[in-house]
């Protein structure tokens, strides 16, 4: 176990590393229209909840074998505490990356441009296609955000070949459409559940 300090070391540093070096970029970078499941974007999702087992790792790592059992029990709580409250970010993330991995949206409300591609393939335009309807769109989003450690929600938009569900790796911030929608006139109905599960 004597391994998992020094990763947990280089983790930490790397995290650091990272935020400093896309704030230098973000300073010289121009606002995005294209929003995809980037590396970038799963990492800053998952970097509390992945430093969360970590840490645990380390912290109960000398304790799970230790010789009296007292001590064992106390490690392995302490270890099944930290999985879960990492869990559900990651169960979530996991889902969500399964949806999204093959999704691309350009959204540009300044030009009033709204896309959805899949596997590169145009799913939605609302220029051609018109706007969702009849049904609401439905936007879920978490009720305890703070449980999550980031904010998980996600947007089923009901369309006559199928629904498309765009998620919180694909938009960040899922407001800016929601208002671009119901600007439109679209019906946006919004649910708040204890876990945005799809």
């Amino acid at each position: 176990m004597r391994f998992l300090r020094p990763l947990f070391e280089a983790a930490v540093v790397l995290v650091v590393a990272l935020g400093l070096a896309r704030w230098a970029l973000g300073l010289f970078s121009k606002k995005t229209t294209v929003y995809r499941p980037t590396v970038a974007r799963q990492l800053a999702l998952l970097t509390w909840p992945v430093l969360a087992v970590v840490a645990g790792l380390v912290a109960a790592g000398p304790g799970l074998l230790a010789p009296t059992a007292a001590e064992r029990w106390l490690a392995w709580g302490l270890l099944l505490a930290v999985l879960a409250l990492a869990a559900p970010a990651l169960l979530l993330h996991l889902r969500y990356y399964t949806l999204n991995a093959a999704t691309t949206l350009v959204f540009d409300p300044a030009k009033g441009r709204l896309q959805v591609a899949l596997d590169d393939v145009l799913a939605y335009d609302p220029a051609r296609q018109g706007w969702p309807g009849p049904s609401p769109i439905e936007w879920s989003r978490c009720r305890w955000p703070g449980v999550f450690w980031r904010r998980y929600d996600y947007l089923r938009l009901p369309l006559p070949q199928g629904d498309i569900i765009l998620t919180a790796l694909v938009l960040p911030d899922m407001e800016p459409l929601v208002r671009y929608l119901r600007h439109f006139g679209v019906e946006v109905a919004e649910r708040r559940r204890g876990w945005a599960w799809v």
